[in-house]
């Protein structure tokens, strides 16, 4: 997974492109009804780590995918160009492991300096597999290992959610995953199938003033941009109903004296980290 600068942080109004989507009859990807073949691929490796109890979920468009119904994916599906996973750190051995004995190439120089948080492989086919050890450092860090059994497969909706929406110089591409994640999942006090837990994404952004501020502001992007992704006026209107439920429900939550001490310095100083660019 990588992070594409696209638009400054500060302007979520750009966010006017629509993304190269996957259509019904598109030769350059899968019909609607068909399974992507990262999502294969992403599959068959959380099953096959489940079989030597190693706990791995997947993220990303993969996981959304996953979690969409017919109607979402054939509306916002795409290419899918790799497989993001995530594994509790103190499985990484077992978990190399397993990757290298069934064929997964590491990438020796990038595990040796970043392998105690993160591992990149290549599978036989030449997909690209980036690993995750519990913590998620891009613009903002989140602990993704704390819940990573709470659902089978995929992490829950509400991480998923910010996965994406933590990203500072965001894009259409991701924008496009929220609206899918959207399609589906309603805000609620939980998780599960077609839950997403307003509790857990309120209580982190209520903690982190830099997260709250890089959340909040690509929600606003998605409601402006979900008009251009999403044609039909009821699904349309549902989406954007969610995003103005889960920027309320951010604004409302109690903050912590660490949030309000950051909120004084504001936007004087960057909130949000630049990660590096992974050259695979």
């Amino acid at each position: 997974m990588s992070e594409s600068p696209a638009w400054p942080a500060d302007h979520p109004s750009q966010a006017s492109h629509v993304p190269d989507r996957r259509r019904a009859g598109d030769p350059s990807g899968p019909a609607a009804g068909d399974e992507p073949p990262m999502v294969a691929a992403g599959r068959g490796v959380v099953a096959a780590a489940a079989a030597r109890s190693i706990p791995v979920r997947l993220l990303g468009g993969v996981a959304i995918w996953i979690r969409g119904s017919p109607g979402a994916r054939a509306a916002l599906g795409r290419q899918y160009p790799d497989i993001d996973l995530v594994a509790h750190k103190r499985q990484s051995r077992l978990l190399r492991a397993l990757l290298e004995d069934t064929g997964f190439e590491p990438e020796r120089v990038f595990n040796a300096t970043h392998g105690a948080r993160r591992l990149l492989y290549h599978s036989p086919d030449g997909q690209q597999v980036d690993v995750f050890l519990d913590t998620f450092e891009m613009s903002h860090t989140l602990d993704l290992g704390a819940r990573l059994d709470a659902e089978p497969e995929t992490l829950a909706a509400a991480e998923l959610l910010l996965t994406k929406l933590q990203i500072a110089e965001i894009n259409a591409k991701d924008l496009s995953d929220v609206a899918m994640l959207l399609w589906d999942h309603q805000p609620a006090d939980g998780d599960g199938p077609g839950q997403l837990n307003l509790s857990r994404v309120a209580a982190l952004c209520a903690a982190d003033w830099g997260l709250y501020t890089t959340v909040t502001q690509n929600l606003e992007a998605c409601s402006g941009l979900v008009g251009d992704l999403v044609t039909p006026s009821p699904d349309r209107e549902r989406i954007a109903s969610r995003i103005a439920a889960i920027a309320a429900a951010l604004q409302a939550a109690p903050k912590t004296m660490a949030w309000r001490a950051r909120a004084k310095v504001g936007r004087r100083k960057r909130w949000y980290e630049l990660p590096e660019e992974v050259i695979r």
